[in-house]
């Protein structure tokens, strides 16, 4: 694809380069040097994440040059990295020892020079294990290009070049929004999770995101949470109807145990994740309505006993899917429990009749 550095175009063909860096989500550096290839007509070897595909391009990945820079690179960073992996919280799950062990190299050839920089465990959420750190400065690009926060920077001690905070301040001081990217995108182990919130027994996006993992239907609650911060109520209730037809009832009624399971119960409060719901569904336009992807017809009846918020979940999405359906219900209106079991006061019956409407719509 025009634009494409030759790494990406490598990966997308299947053809792997060794690389650390560049992580999928992150501008490119250039900065580790592992991904060096040659290029033809060109003399010494280039960072593929960094050089841009041309027509005509020869590369060869695996040369005596590439292979010596790259190695040579990857021995500078093991000759101050700690020895021991098996002590490492990461250990088995590290990008860094799973490259070196892909290329065969060791820091044999080079003297072993220890940074005693002491671990940083004064932050809620985070530890930062500095002499893990190869300084690869993706926590500080994520903190930068994916969140905005621009907490994380290069800071000069007399340790040498390591990642921090200016002026000294805790990660809380500086305004750092404990969203866990720095985290995610760290190769080695140097920051990390000091809750251990990344449980054995859950899927690795189920432990990053614990609100969306702890929501019954599995909402995209991040998601949904971005698009009310940037105003758009459309969007997010359109993130909230991926998953249950009732974004304003649940508004009203949630029990909103993804608040329980917020991150920021571990030094402030949590977001206030149902009213937020509540306010994106008041502020919607009901444009999404001319939106609503429906397949084809199936040809395929089906009955659904009970017009409940259960029934009428499953009628929706089983009309959505090209299926012909049909409600039986022995009340005299539709709603189940969320009529008949709640209040009005709690869930005023316009706003349940409004999403019925919808749904039988």
């Amino acid at each position: 694809k025009e634009g494409a550095s030759v790494l990406e175009a490598s990966l997308e063909a299947g053809i792997y380069i060794p690389h650390l860096c560049k992580h999928p989500d992150l501008e490119a550096v250039g900065g580790c040097r592992l991904c060096s290839v040659e290029v033809d007509g060109v003399e010494n070897p280039v960072p593929a994440c960094k050089t841009t595909v041309q027509d005509g391009m020869s590369i060869k990945i695996s040369t005596e040059k590439s292979d010596k820079t790259r190695k040579m690179a990857m021995e500078l960073i093991l000759a101050t990295h700690p020895a021991e992996c098996t002590g490492c919280p990461k250990y088995g799950k590290c990008e860094l020892q799973s490259l070196y062990q892909y290329m065969g190299v060791s820091a044999e050839r080079w003297r072993k020079k220890s940074r005693p920089v002491p671990n940083d465990s004064s932050n809620p959420l985070i530890d930062h294990l500095f002499t893990r750190c190869i300084r690869c400065g993706r926590c500080i690009r994520a903190c930068r290009e994916l969140r905005g926060v621009r907490v994380l920077d290069y800071q000069r001690t007399k340790d040498g070049i390591r990642v921090g905070v200016d002026g000294g301040l805790s990660l809380e001081e500086a305004g750092c929004k404990f969203c866990g990217a720095c985290i995610e995108v760290c190769p080695t182990g140097s920051i990390m999770d000091s809750l251990g919130m990344k449980k054995e027994d859950m899927s690795y996006s189920d432990s990053v995101v614990p609100c969306r993992a702890a929501c019954p239907a599995h909402t995209d609650v991040p998601r949904y949470i971005r698009y009310i911060k940037e105003g758009d109520f459309v969007k997010a209730t359109a993130v909230i109807r991926e998953k249950v037809p009732f974004p304003e009832t649940l508004g009203n009624i949630c029990n909103h145990v993804c608040e329980d399971n917020c991150k920021r119960n571990e030094f402030e409060n949590p977001i206030s994740v149902c009213k937020l719901k509540k306010a994106a569904a008041e502020g919607d336009d009901g444009s999404w309505k001319s939106k609503v992807r429906r397949e084809a017809a199936t040809g395929k009846k089906v009955a659904v006993i009970g017009a409940g918020p259960a029934g009428l979940t499953a009628a929706y999405f089983l009309a959505k899917k090209g299926h012909s359906v049909t409600i039986f219900e022995e009340n005299e209106k539709a709603g189940g429990q969320c009529r008949y079991g709640i209040p009005a006061y709690r869930l005023p019956d316009d706003v349940l009749d409004m999403e019925i409407g919808d749904i039988l719509a």
